[in-house]
């Protein structure tokens, strides 16, 4: 007895037999024939989705060219379809998302109000970013992780630490900057952007790269702890500019962010590891709803008590303890992180696009993007260096330790998200600072555009030929 089974441009023939206790059972078998079809026709099919709902929120909403509404929903179509348009050309998609969200910023066709419609989307960006985790947190192998623990924490820290400390050089004799204004600008540029890698990463692991020795595994972890390490690092160098509280206290957030983030996502990973029981039905479905709004709730909860950067780790421990969980309960499925990976799909453009909105060209000088140019290769070959000796002595070999250094250069989001403070407080507190908080900002920007494409390409591009499939 053969049922048609009708999905994805196909039909599988379910061949339904019966044994010798009489159940019956049955499995697919080749298919007889199979739909092929033009990309162009997903995307025109896409297309057609995106301008009906458009007519639908004209109906009901002020979707007149120009409100603050049209401009949100055309950058969130904007940013799709160059991401469309970029995976067509065998690019990135998140460089097409970046470009239209900058695009359209600097020609003064996204424009929304800072008070109304601005939280929001700063709101989903973390949303997103929670997402983003959860996929990657449950994706982290525990074995890997373990044998490569020594390394991840070398990983994390000693990178930042050697490419601040360039930075501070560089700009004290290039540009002229304070020597802590130097190293305000390093613990901005260090932290290397998990919205930018996470998505290559995972792709990856999909494949079984670069799996045998836990490669995956450990950029992913040691990048949480990276952009902790470098925002607590901010944190002491701007109290010490402008006397924002002691620097001793800001210097023990790390510590503080990491240890509390680690321990609350350890017992959030262990609730959701047996709540939902394994019996219940729509297992995959409600797990996925209950660790992803936990997600969420643990990054908005962690600002709300001043310690952003524990919010981060606890989502990627909490998804990590859970995979475990369900592995020990006899209980695991790859449904959760396929599920994740729906939800990334559908908010990825709006983080990248929204990332790109923070890029304000007009605010950069044509001498400066010479002197950043130089500051970036510099700390870049310091970064290099310093990954090549903490991963002497691993197994990788030298096309595995190429592509960790790849994955450790883009820079995306703590930049935008931090580059913009000094410059706020120099404009409240002391105007004279203005100029160096100016260049401050101006190098982190030309940073993101520099590095996080170069890095999404390289990735893209290269991964697959440096890292050895399992």
């Amino acid at each position: 007895m053969d049922k048609p089974l009708i999905g994805s441009g196909q039909i599988n023939y379910l061949t339904m037999t019966s044994g010798d206790d009489g159940i019956i059972k049955g499995g697919p078998t080749t298919p007889s024939w199979t739909c092929k079809i033009h990309p162009l026709f997903n995307a025109i099919t896409s297309a057609a989705c995106v301008v009906m709902a458009w007519g639908l929120m004209y109906l009901f909403f002020d979707m007149t060219p120009g409100s603050h509404l049209a401009s949100v929903v055309l950058l969130i179509s904007c940013s799709w379809a160059c991401g469309k348009i970029a995976e067509m050309l065998y690019l990135p998609p998140l460089l097409g998302m970046l470009l239209a969200g900058l695009v359209l910023r600097n020609s003064d066709h996204y424009n929304v109000d800072e008070n109304i419609f601005q939280p929001h989307i700063i709101n989903l960006r973390e949303v997103a970013l929670t997402v983003l985790l959860v996929a990657s947190g449950l994706s982290l192998d525990p074995a890997m992780l373990k044998k490569l623990s020594l390394v991840v924490t070398q990983l994390a820290i000693l990178p930042c630490i050697t490419e601040t400390i360039a930075a501070a050089v560089v700009t004290h004799y290039l540009l002229g900057l304070p020597w802590v204004w130097g190293l305000l600008l390093g613990s901005i540029l260090s932290p290397v952007s998990s919205a930018v890698i996470l998505p290559a990463l995972l792709e990856f692991k999909q494949k079984g790269l670069g799996e045998d020795k836990g490669i995956i595994t450990l950029v992913m972890a040691a990048c949480s702890f990276d952009d902790i390490f470098c925002i607590s690092a901010f944190g002491v160098f701007l109290s010490i500019i402008f006397s924002e509280g002691s620097w001793k206290t800001n210097a023990m957030r790390g510590p503080i962010e990491v240890a509390i983030g680690v321990c609350v996502g350890i017992i959030w990973g262990i609730i959701t590891g047996f709540i939902p029981h394994k019996c219940e039905t729509s297992l995959a479905l409600k797990r996925t709803y209950i660790i992803t709004a936990g997600g969420v709730l643990l990054t908005f909860g962690s600002k709300m008590i001043d310690l952003p950067g524990a919010g981060p780790l606890a989502i990627m421990t909490a998804a990590f303890v859970s995979a475990i969980c369900w592995k020990k309960n006899d209980c695991f499925s790859d449904d959760v992180e396929m599920a994740t990976n729906n939800v990334w799909d559908f908010l990825e453009p709006l983080l990248f696009a929204s990332i790109g909105t923070e890029i304000d060209l007009s605010s950069i000088r044509p001498t400066l993007i010479t002197s950043a140019s130089v500051l970036l290769v510099i700390t870049s070959l310091v970064r290099v260096a310093t990954c090549f000796f903490v991963l002497k002595d691993t197994n990788f070999n030298l096309r595995e330790k190429i592509f960790v250094n790849i994955a450790w250069l883009p820079k995306a989001t703590v930049q935008a998200a931090i580059g913009p403070i000094a410059l706020d407080m120099a404009r409240s507190r002391d105007e004279s600072l203005i100029p160096y908080a100016s260049d401050v900002l101006a190098i982190s920007v030309l940073a993101i555009l520099i590095t996080a494409p170069i890095g999404a390409i390289a990735m893209t591009l290269r991964g697959e030929y440096l890292l050895k499939k399992h």
